[in-house]
Parts: C-alpha cells; sequence; structure tokens
C-alpha cells in the first residue's frame, strides 16, 4: 500500500489495486481566515492533492479534520462514486452540506465496512467530540491503526493540546502496540499547537519501531 502525508491529521492511502482513501484532509487556509495568523499554515498546500478519493474517511468534526474549505473543493469535482465514512457529528453535518453526491456511512465503534479491496473498522477514540472514532484500516495485507500485535503502521498525535495525546504518552502506546513503524501528526502544521517532533523520536531511538517522518505530500510504500 503506498501512503503519502497531506499534512496535520491527513493521509492519502492507495491500494495495490488502485482504492484512493483520503482521511481528514485539511487543504485549505479555512483556520486562518476564520482564527487569524495563529493557524497560519507551516506546510503549504499542493492544489494536485485536492482531488477526490474513492473512499473519505472522516474522525470527527474538529475544523481540521472536517475541513469544509477542503470539502467544499473536494465535492464539487465529484465524477465517480463516493463513500464517505464519517463519525456521527461529522455523518450529519456532511450529509446536511452535501446530500446526494456521496453514499454516507455512519460509522461508531465497531462499524465494519468492506469496500473494494480494503476493509475499514471504526474504534472508540476519546475527544472533545465524544462521537471521535479511530479507523483501522486493512489492504495489501497491511494493518493500519490496528490494536492488536500485527500492527504495521501506527498513526497518532504527539502535540499535547488541543485535548490531543502528548510526545510522552504517544511513546507509550507505541511501545504497548509495538508496531513495526509509527508516524507521528498533528504536530507540523499550526504553530499554536505544534511541538517539535524530535523529542518523540529520540524517545524511541532504541526501540525496535521504526520512527517515519516522511515529507508532505511524498509517496512512500508499506
Amino acid at each position: 500500500m503506498k501512503c503519502i502525508w497531506l499534512g496535520q491529521a491527513g493521509f492519502l492511502f492507495i491500494t495495490h489495486g488502485g482504492t484512493t482513501v483520503m482521511i481528514d484532509p485539511y487543504l485549505s487556509n479555512t483556520l486562518e481566515e476564520e482564527q487569524g495568523p495563529a493557524y497560519h499554515r507551516q506546510v503549504p498546500v499542493q492544489p494536485e492533492f485536492l482531488c477526490t478519493p474513492d473512499v473519505l474517511l472522516i474522525t470527527h468534526s474538529h475544523a481540521d479534520h472536517m475541513d469544509f474549505g477542503t470539502l467544499d473543493v473536494l465535492f464539487e469535482k465529484v465524477h465517480r462514486p463516493l463513500t464517505v465514512l464519517a463519525a456521527e457529528k461529522a455523518f450529519w453535518a456532511m450529509r446536511q452540506r452535501y446530500g446526494g453526491k456521496a453514499e454516507f456511512v455512519l460509522m461508531t465503534p465497531g462499524t465494519e465496512v468492506t469496500l473494494a479491496d480494503m476493509h475499514f473498522t471504526a474504534v472508540s477514540a476519546a475527544h472533545s467530540d465524544p462521537s471521535s472514532i479511530g479507523f483501522v484500516l486493512e489492504a495489501d495485507g497491511v494493518f493500519i491503526w490496528h490494536t492488536g500485535d500485527t500492527v504495521d503502521l501506527l498513526i497518532l498525535p504527539i502535540n499535547g493540546k488541543g485535548n490531543n495525546m502528548n510526545a510522552v504518552d504517544a511513546v507509550r502506546l507505541t511501545r504497548i502496540l509495538q508496531p513495526a513503524y509509527v508516524l507521528p501528526m498533528h504536530w507540523d502544521l499550526f504553530s499554536t499547537f505544534g511541538c517539535a517532533v524530535q523529542p518523540f523520536a529520540d524517545l524511541l531511538a532504541q526501540d525496535p519501531v521504526r520512527v517515519l517522518i516522511p515529507a508532505h505530500y511524498t509517496e512512500f510504500v508499506l
């Protein structure tokens, strides 16, 4: 499976069969426009990634995850079947806004959906949006965000602000799950909510897990 980090919590996954899955894309300047320069993007938008995937995942309703500045553009470009898997609050907001432009599926912890060559499971996530969820993705023999002992790639926040996990606790979780790779996210885009990534990597320097800090918008293979 190919993976591209879009910044913040946004990712694009591409299976061997060509299925494209986008999760929590923030590819606009909406927060800066609405809340001021503290939310200026540290990573510029690359417009070529404002494309409609086969499947769109939204973990919760916060504006840097369910960003209408991004989603309005994606939905304007819909020219093929699009399925949206979304947490409850995001599900209702998006279905009201976009209506029949997609097949919307309400995801609560334990919900499983198979689409094309990919399997999705919603898992519990504690956050200030009480309907927040995480996703387990399975395709090409790879598990992402799987919570058992066969994790291939663990993606988790480390910035410690906005009710997010901090670097120390992220390391603790990584050591519990023992993934092959861990990719720290949610630290890179806004100075007001960011943090340095190197302390997280240093804490895991002697662990067998490989810390991935990929360049934004750059494809890598799992």
